[in-house]
């Protein structure tokens, strides 16, 4: 089935702004609608209500917050001049952050979103998102932008982080909707060898060629470096477009209290990462 719809979860700040070029870029390559969500879970600013307020002033302190959406829908508008005012729709929601754009995510393709970054503005704070957990509990496909990455257009080498677990298996799958005839890709174990210990008659190199697709297997050695960093590092040293992988093999409260790839990629990565769940 093809893609026909994206959501990109859109707060103004800089990885947010990666991820809508980005998703401005796929939705030229696919002709697909493209939604931004701002998710805000409401304004602090009302917090700052008191009893003994007059309306005017509530009403002006309700103005600044109005403003900003304001000029945020503005700003994403001209990010999206290129795409067609049918296919290009807008949503603003008072929900909470993770949960709405979890919600909304169930119902698109794809959702594309900037990696996590601290709001520093005063009371800006309720429009964090966090991209791990939004993989996590939508179980839907996620790509993650960088906020330092802008190309024109989507990616063409892809590598496959694989260890034959079922994230990873989740994550093939969803990646091969990406995928297009000779495109180049590369499935990539660490410290293990998935393939020598393929099932008999068939491994996920056969399975991605049937799709016409240019693949090669790299197994690379287990080093003094997480496996994060060696990913990350090869994507680099391969001018790999996207990465691919599985998200939380092991559970959030481990990867939080102990650390984990999909943590760890999801803050180092400097290419877009695709995680399925």
């Amino acid at each position: 089935m093809a893609i026909k719809n994206i959501l990109v979860a859109y707060n103004g700040l800089p990885g947010s702004d990666a991820a809508l070029h980005g998703a401005v870029a796929m939705q030229r390559h696919y002709g697909t609608h493209l939604t931004g969500l701002f998710a805000h879970g409401g304004s602090k600013l009302s917090s700052q209500f008191k009893p003994w307020m007059p309306q005017k002033v509530q009403d002006a302190i309700m103005q600044v917050a109005d403003e900003a959406h304001t000029e945020l829908r503005g700003k994403f508008d001209q990010i999206c001049a290129a795409v067609p005012d049918q296919k290009r729709h807008w949503v603003d929601s008072g929900g909470p952050v993770q949960p709405t754009i979890t919600a909304y995510a169930r119902l698109y393709d794809i959702t594309i979103l900037g990696m996590h970054e601290t709001a520093t503005a005063y009371g800006q704070s309720h429009i964090e998102i966090y991209p791990d957990r939004i993989t996590y509990d939508s179980g839907r496909p996620v790509i993650i932008f960088p906020s330092s990455y802008r190309k024109p257009h989507f990616g063409k080498k892809t590598v496959v982080a694989w260890d034959g677990g079922r994230a990873a298996s989740r994550a093939l799958a969803d990646a091969t909707r990406f995928l297009e005839k000779d495109d180049p890709v590369e499935i990539v174990s660490v410290g293990r060898s998935p393939f020598s210990g393929s099932l008999p008659g068939i491994d996920a190199g056969q399975i991605l060629q049937r799709h016409d697709l240019n693949v090669t297997l790299t197994e690379l050695p287990r080093d003094r470096r997480s496996i994060a960093d060696t990913l990350v590092d090869h994507c680099q040293q391969t001018n790999a477009d996207l990465l691919v992988m599985g998200a939380y093999e092991h559970s959030p409260l481990r990867e939080g209290l102990f650390g984990g790839v999909t943590r760890d990629i999801g803050m180092r990565a400097n290419i877009p990462v695709l995680m399925s769940h």
